[in-house]
């Protein structure tokens, strides 16, 4: 009798967390999952960060690009709303320094410290990337722009567009990794999306940029989070402690 005691009561202890046997299915998924999401994410920066590479050697080169005025020409045929236009425009200015510098200081606060910390090099290496890469290029803006405005002489790439795109993809990144309903979290994604497509037409549409300048920004903030979902993977500590 007590020998089945014994047993009755420690089978179940070995079969308490079985996932963390070796060689456990459920063990295997999970591992190949991280691998898969870890992989996701640094083809998602290679994809970005090569596509503005090669974007910004053609702009730089002063090739023209096919699509360029096209583009622009039906988005100026939208600029009879300048006010809304306008309104998109500046919603990627002041709003979005004020949500970046609030989302750090929350980060800071929750201690999730290292988070806070990758975030704000990420944010000042956009937009010293930005100003860097105008200069750089030193592309200018189309024709009917006022050129003497200071701090908006050059065109390419768009800092709206990339800022835009980098800050709210970071939040979004943050949401969806959250255990909230897979409705909401979609729809999360959906306005951040929509929201930086209406930014980067209504930079077009008051003639400050070109389609390939706000195309640039797009590639620039795509390869931004590929980095920024890569650094703060889930599960990415526990798997460096396996490793060692």
């Amino acid at each position: 009798m007590t020998t089945d005691t014994t047993n009755q009561q420690t089978g179940p202890r070995r079969l308490r967390n079985p996932a963390r046997a070796q060689g456990h299915p459920i063990a295997a998924i999970a591992g190949v999952a991280g691998v898969g999401t870890s992989a996701a994410w640094l083809a998602l920066a290679v994809v970005g960060l090569v596509g503005f590479g090669l974007l910004t050697v053609i702009v730089a080169s002063r090739v023209v690009i096919p699509f360029d005025q096209p583009v622009l020409a039906f988005a100026r045929t939208l600029d009879g709303l300048p006010d809304v236009w306008q309104a998109f425009s500046s919603s990627a200015n002041i709003p979005l320094i004020v949500i970046g510098v609030g989302l750090v200081g929350w980060l800071f606060f929750t201690r999730r410290r290292r988070e806070a910390l990758i975030v704000a090099v990420t944010l000042i290496a956009i937009t010293a990337g930005s100003e860097g890469f105008k200069q750089l290029v030193a592309r200018p803006r189309p024709s009917g722009t006022d050129p003497t405005i200071p701090g908006v002489v050059y065109s390419y790439p768009s800092g709206h567009v990339l800022e835009a795109l980098t800050i709210l993809g970071i939040i979004a990144i943050r949401f969806w990794r959250s255990r909230r309903p897979l409705a909401a979290r979609v729809v999360v994604w959906l306005v951040v999306i929509v929201w930086v497509l209406l930014v980067g037409l209504a930079r077009m549409a008051i003639n400050v940029h070109y389609p390939s300048d706000v195309l640039g920004g797009l590639l620039g903030a795509m390869g931004v989070l590929g980095v920024y979902g890569w650094l703060t993977r889930p599960g990415r500590d526990r798997q460096r402690q396996r490793a060692t």
